[in-house]
């Protein structure tokens, strides 16, 4: 029997109000992550402003487990458009009453403690509104749409930044952004007659921790994303002191990475939808590899723009394998449990990542901490390249049944 969330005409009526909610987030959130660490930087704050804000998604992650908990008794699809509604709403009147480069790190990091509670619900719906088949592809189009509006975003936000308050400009992209966020109520969604029912965090833990192959993707992440999250505390720094490129630079930059994600998202998907999930995180974790030795090795900020190409592709294959790497590797009426325990090793190591790289800097200069990095990113890679050759278990007991 079809499940009735995946009849044609609701997933196409799901996949409009998703795409228009995208609108509204990419366009927000292009601003936000391009511009916040550098206007940041510009109105004197220290490393440890900068590191606030680079770490100020992954607060939200570490702390999305205790939000899935409390949470979990309601409607997924409240929880998620809910969740999103109420961090555009809290920021757009916290950074206009900001006045320091320490209070604007502060409204960036409460815009995503509420943004990333609802991501264990965010990732049980996209399993529940998209056929198996189409998932990938069907989330990539909609990033898509996101990457088009990031571009326009950016672009106006690099001409406006410097000729009015800055804060009046991060104001007026989450005005936009909210009544997309308000229209991801409308999706529709026949969730289990009753919620699944809550369990201990400890037994949670325990459960996860004995899958294997799921244990060693979080080793390989952990280590990986350490390391290039250092390093994204790192170039917004070598970008205003290095580089001293001008905020119409940086949003060149950001207009570059949007352009290559309305390529990569589609693509990414197919690939995924047609291959293996695991494989394409390798293959994209190679690739971002490449990013902190294009700062190392750039003669000026034009040779930058190749390195916001490879951040793109990057960006959009680590967006759609964090979640098809989980529903793949979940057992069934577990991928919240799952999610939530990827946010929160993605949490740990996104809030101390920062802080040690800001730590570093003042000891050793910025291009040593990118070299220490990039080594911890290798490291990760090398790890989850054995994860990638090994069978899968539902390999190995095909192979047995068929023995």
């Amino acid at each position: 029997m079809t499940d009735p969330n995946w009849l044609p005409s609701r997933v196409r009526r799901n996949f409009r109000i998703d795409l228009f909610s995208a609108l509204g987030a990419g366009a927000f959130v292009s601003v936000l992550i391009a511009f916040m660490p550098v206007v940041v930087r510009r109105m004197g704050g220290s490393t440890t402003d900068v590191a606030i804000v680079v770490a100020a998604p992954f607060i939200g992650n570490l702390l999305s487990p205790i939000s899935a908990y409390l949470l979990a008794h309601l409607p997924i699809v409240r929880v998620v458009a809910g969740a999103a509604s109420l961090s555009r709403f809290v920021f757009l009147i916290a950074v206009l009453l900001a006045a320091t480069p320490f209070m604007l790190a502060l409204t960036s990091v409460a815009f995503w403690i509420i943004t990333v509670s609802n991501i264990a619900a965010y990732t049980a719906l996209m399993q529940g509104i998209y056929p198996d088949r189409e998932r990938a592809s069907a989330m990539g189009n909609v990033r898509v749409g996101a990457s088009v509006a990031g571009i326009g975003s950016a672009a106006l936000a690099g001409s406006f930044i410097g000729v009015v308050p800055a804060q009046w400009v991060f104001a007026a992209a989450a005005l936009i952004a909210l009544p997309c966020a308000l229209a991801f109520f409308a999706i529709r969604y026949d969730g289990p007659a009753a919620p699944p029912a809550r369990r201990p965090a400890l037994e949670i833990a325990r459960d996860v921790w004995a899958d294997r192959r799921y244990r060693k993707m979080l080793l390989a992440f952990s280590i990986f994303g350490t390391g290039n999250l250092m390093n994204f505390a790192v170039f917004p720094i070598m970008l205003v002191d290095h580089f001293d490129a001008s905020n119409a630079f940086v949003g060149t930059l950001a207009i570059v990475q949007s352009a290559t994600q309305i390529v990569a998202y589609p693509v990414v998907g197919r690939l995924i939808d047609r291959g293996s999930t695991l494989r394409q995180t390798l293959i994209a974790t190679l690739l971002t590899i490449l990013v902190p030795i294009g700062y190392l090795v750039a003669p000026g900020t034009w040779a930058l723009l190749p390195v916001a190409v490879i951040i793109g592709v990057g960006v959009s294959s680590g967006e759609l394998t964090g979640f098809t790497n989980i529903v793949h590797m979940a057992p069934h009426g577990r991928i919240g449990e799952y999610a939530a325990a990827n946010a929160f090793l993605l949490g740990v190591r996104g809030t101390a990542a920062p802080f040690l790289a800001a730590a570093l800097l003042g000891m050793v200069p910025p291009q040593v901490v990118l070299v220490l990095g990039t080594l911890l990113m290798t490291t990760g890679a090398l790890v989850l390249a054995q994860l990638v050759r090994a069978p899968s278990a539902r390999a190995v007991e095909v192979v047995a049944a068929e023995a």
